[in-house]
């Protein structure tokens, strides 16, 4: 996407969101993100199919993907859910209001259900993908939940900060968490990724400490009970707790939807990077639920 589609955000810590656009006038708008350490980029086989339907607005979180990196100090789930209003409203004053859905997978998702408990953010629509969320004191899956967000904090401790090229990683990634990916999403999120080196190889955008603080700060946050607050119309759209090593996001989601009464699709046959291992099937979802909300915004 050429710079003719890309505004440059400032937010108030002075962070800045480049937010990039697929352009349908008259649609309704998507403002959508990605899961801790990988980039919009590389979600690209789900967010195309889309794109002839609603406008697309398209960001990394801070110091992920095609930003600038800020300071370590700053990176904090309170700033992302901050970081997703500011967004918002700045491409309302840019390009004009519209109906907006937010389409959140991951920790961005954890980030909008900050922002309506913290900031009483009000989306038209909101589609959680995967969330991890937390459970409560005294819930069986809390354990599980917080022992996840320890080991994926020291895995990003530990993992190389660089490589090669984006064929080399997307390769490790094929062979790793991508498996289940549909073809060339491995090579998408290797590039959305990671950007050059002085000496010709890649690095990652989002180091390994401000991929493992985010771990820590959704492990610290009880957005299971948060989830009482978040904004409505919303739907979870989450991954198949049938699939052998599931994570536990998969259980927590929908036993969450159930006691705060929020429609939940299981995806089946996937795990928790859902939207590029059946990105049909979730373009789909989310397509039939902000169409059918759009109409009924439009009617009021």
């Amino acid at each position: 996407m050429n710079d003719a589609h890309i505004i440059p955000v400032i937010c108030h810590d002075g962070a800045i969101i480049r937010a990039s656009f697929v352009e349908k006038p008259g649609a309704p708008r998507l403002l959508l993100s990605h899961g801790n350490g990988f980039a919009i980029g590389g979600y690209r086989k789900f967010w195309e199919l889309l794109a002839p339907y609603f406008e697309l607005v398209l960001i990394d979180l801070r110091n992920h993907g095609a930003n600038p990196l800020h300071h370590l100090e700053s990176h904090t789930l309170a700033n992302m859910a901050q970081d997703l209003l500011t967004v918002r409203e700045s491409i309302a004053a840019a390009r004009g209001p519209r109906f907006t859905a937010g389409v959140f997978h991951s920790v961005s998702s954890i980030a909008s259900i900050y922002g309506s408990q913290h900031f009483a953010a009000k989306w038209d629509a909101l589609v959680l993908v995967d969330p991890p969320l937390i459970a409560p004191p005294g819930n069986p899956l809390r354990e599980q939940n917080l022992k996840l967000d320890e080991f994926l904090s020291s895995l990003a401790l530990k993992r190389p900060q660089t490589c090669a090229s984006t064929v080399e990683l997307a390769r490790q990634l094929r062979a790793r968490a991508g498996r289940n990916w549909v073809p060339g999403a491995d090579l998408d999120m290797a590039e959305a990724t990671t950007r050059p080196t002085a000496d010709g190889g890649r690095e990652l955008s989002c180091p390994g400490p401000f991929e493992a603080q985010i771990y820590a700060h959704n492990a610290a946050y009880d957005s299971y009970a948060a989830l009482a607050q978040i904004s409505r119309p919303v739907m979870v759209l989450g991954a198949d707790p049938g699939m052998e090593r599931a994570l536990t996001p998969a259980f927590s989601g929908p036993e969450a939807a159930r006691l705060y009464d929020i429609p939940h699709i299981v995806t089946p046959g996937t795990g928790h990077l859902l939207q590029i291992e059946a990105p049909e099937f979730a373009a789909a979802q989310v397509r039939e639920f902000v169409t059918r909300e759009a109409a009924r915004h439009a009617q009021n």
